[in-house]
């Protein structure tokens, strides 16, 4: 494949002038605040902005059936049910891959003995700061203990071979983000498109998000400023 250029951007890309943060919400999961802004083209308005104390992250994981391994829970936001890759978040102080491996055990009862960076993706960015981390991982075993849900968290535990979970994101079965993600990811892989992330990328899938904060998150630490 030949090599691809940087998509380009503007060269003042940032239309806004702040002129006011407040932040309206906090607890231990989300925060929300409300900006105040000048458009460069004269328009005025408020954004209000969602940020994630946790970061996202998900495990694709596959037995040697090529099985992926799902969880089923009742998602409360959409008042419905759904099957999906085993997810969490991972604290600030501790990298995705120490989340998602703590994630496997305690929603699957599973240790992999392999694992590698599969997508790196912004789940929601019009209105949200969230950044999501996808494992592939394999060589699957049970954990002595079985699986450890905490204590609000009803789980189901099911194996479904990968082409049906595709068939299933394509038709709209399977729709949470990261698993569309992630499944979708594989199968670009597995047909052809070798492309690796980009190696500042694949980093931060095993260093602490307090290390390395996006201008999204380290806004948070400084409101003050406009």
């Amino acid at each position: 494949m030949p090599a691809r250029a940087p998509l380009t951007q503007p060269t003042q890309p940032n239309p806004y002038t702040v002129q006011s943060r407040q932040l309206l919400y906090d607890c231990p999961w989300i925060r929300v605040r409300e900006d105040r802004f000048t458009h460069r083209s004269g328009g005025q308005g408020r954004y209000a902005v969602c940020g994630f104390r946790r970061t996202a992250c998900g495990v694709l994981a596959l037995d040697e059936q090529d099985r992926v391994v799902l969880v089923g829970q009742w998602r409360y936001p959409l008042e419905t049910y759904s099957w999906e890759i085993p997810e969490g978040g991972g604290e600030d102080t501790e990298s995705p891959f120490a989340c998602i491996r703590r994630e496997l055990g305690e929603e699957a009862g599973l240790e992999a003995r392999i694992w590698e960076p599969l997508a790196f993706c912004h789940t929601s960015n019009s209105s949200t700061d969230e950044e999501t981390f996808l494992f592939l991982a394999t060589d699957l075993h049970a954990l002595p203990h079985g699986h450890d849900p905490e204590d609000v968290e009803e789980l189901l535990i099911h194996r479904e071979p990968f082409e049906h979970c595709l068939a299933r994101v394509l038709s709209g079965e399977i729709t949470d983000g990261l698993s569309v993600v992630a499944i979708l990811a594989l199968q670009a892989k597995r047909t052809g498109m070798n492309t690796a992330l980009a190696g500042a990328v694949a980093e931060r899938f095993f260093q602490c998000p307090s290390e390395h904060p996006s201008p999204g998150r380290a806004r948070w630490g400084n409101l003050d400023s406009v």
